[in-house]
C-alpha cells in the first residue's frame, strides 16, 4: 500500500513523524508541546531523544526536559536510551474506551451485524479530515487484514470517512481539501471534483462506498450514525469491509443502514443528546434494507 501522509492539528505527519515544516514559527504553549511529544509515540515503537526531537521539530533542551517530566509522572517509560508510552497513558486510554457512550450503544449492534454478514464491522470518527478507528468486530468471513484501533487514515479514502464528510458544509470541505488529494491506490479519489461527485451520491443514497481506494483487494460500505445537522452525523459512522472479489457492496448496504438506524435508536433510548432528531433514518434510495 502507498504510504499515507496525514495532517494532524496543523502538523505534517509522515509515518508517525512530524515534519519541522509543519511547526508554526510562533512559540507554542507547554500543553501543545506535551501533546506534540505524546502524539509522536502514536503508532511507533520506543524512540530516542534524538528521534523525538527530529520528529517534533522542538528544541532538544525542551524535549529532554519534557520527556523527563512525562517519565516521572507515568505518561512515558524509559528503558536505557529510549522512551515509550507509560502505564498512565494506557490507563487513560482504557478509561476513554470504557466511558465512551456511543461505543457502548454501538458495540452490541456491531456484533450482530458482523455475525449476520460474516465480515468485519468498524466504528470510527473523523478528526481533522482523518478517520480514527474506535472499534472493530470480526465475522467468520473477515479477511486477514486488520485495522488497528486508534489508527488514522485520510477520510476521503474510506467509505466510513466519506459517509461522514458527505454531511459537511462546502466551506468545511474546502478548508480540509484545499491541497491536492492524497492517493493510496490507483482507485483512490484523485481530485476534488471526483470527491464531490462521490459525496453527492452519498447524500442521495445515504451510503458510501470504497472500491479498493485504501487497499487493493479490499472494498467497504459505510453509513453515518445520524442526520447531517447532528453531531453524530458529522462525526461518527460504521462500515463493513471485505475482499473485493467476494462481496457485493450493494447487498451489504441494506444491513449496514439498518444497523446504523438501530445504533441511533439505542442512543435515543439511552438519552444521549439527539434532540429533535429522534425519528431519523438513513436515506434508502435504491438499496434494500434487509
Amino acid at each position: 500500500m502507498t504510504a499515507i501522509t496525514v495532517s494532524r492539528a496543523g502538523h505534517s505527519v509522515q509515518g508517525g513523524s512530524v515534519s519541522t515544516a509543519g511547526i508554526p514559527d510562533a512559540p507554542i504553549s507547554v500543553v501543545e508541546r506535551i501533546s506534540l511529544i505524546l502524539e509522536t509515540f502514536n503508532g511507533t515503537g520506543p524512540l530516542t531523544l534524538v528521534e523525538v526531537t527530529r520528529r517534533t521539530g522542538l528544541p532538544r533542551s525542551s524535549v529532554h526536559r519534557l520527556l523527563d517530566q512525562l517519565t516521572s509522572t507515568g505518561w512515558l517509560a524509559r528503558e536505557e536510551q529510549t522512551y515509550e508510552l507509560g502505564v498512565k497513558a494506557y490507563e487513560i486510554g482504557r478509561s476513554a474506551f470504557n466511558q465512551n457512550r456511543l461505543l457502548q450503544q454501538a458495540t452490541p449492534v456491531m456484533r450482530r451485524l458482523a455475525h449476520t454478514v460474516g465480515l468485519t464491522v468498524h466504528l470510527g470518527v473523523v478528526d481533522h479530515g482523518d478517520v480514527i478507528y474506535m472499534a472493530s468486530v470480526h465475522g467468520h468471513r473477515s479477511p486477514s487484514a486488520a485495522t488497528a484501533i486508534g489508527s488514522r487514515v485520510p477520510a476521503h479514502l474510506t467509505a466510513l470517512g466519506k459517509a461522514i464528510i458527505a454531511n459537511y458544509s462546502e466551506e468545511r470541505l474546502s478548508d480540509i481539501y484545499s491541497a491536492p488529494l492524497q492517493r493510496a491506490t490507483a482507485h483512490s479519489v484523485g481530485s476534488r471534483r471526483q470527491l464531490d461527485a462521490d459525496l453527492a451520491g452519498v447524500r442521495q443514497h445515504g451510503v458510501a462506498f470504497d472500491h479498493q481506494e485504501l487497499a487493493i483487494g479490499i472494498s467497504c460500505v459505510g453509513v453515518a450514525l445520524g442526520p447531517p445537522d447532528h453531531y453524530y452525523g458529522n462525526r461518527a459512522a460504521i462500515s463493513v469491509f471485505g475482499p473485493s472479489n467476494k462481496i457485493e457492496l450493494s447487498k451489504l448496504a441494506g444491513p449496514v443502514r439498518v444497523a446504523a438506524a438501530e445504533i441511533w435508536d439505542r442512543c435515543v433510548a439511552s438519552h444521549l443528546p439527539t434532540h429533535q432528531f429522534e425519528n431519523w433514518r438513513p436515506p434508502s434510495h435504491g438499496f434494500q434494507t434487509a
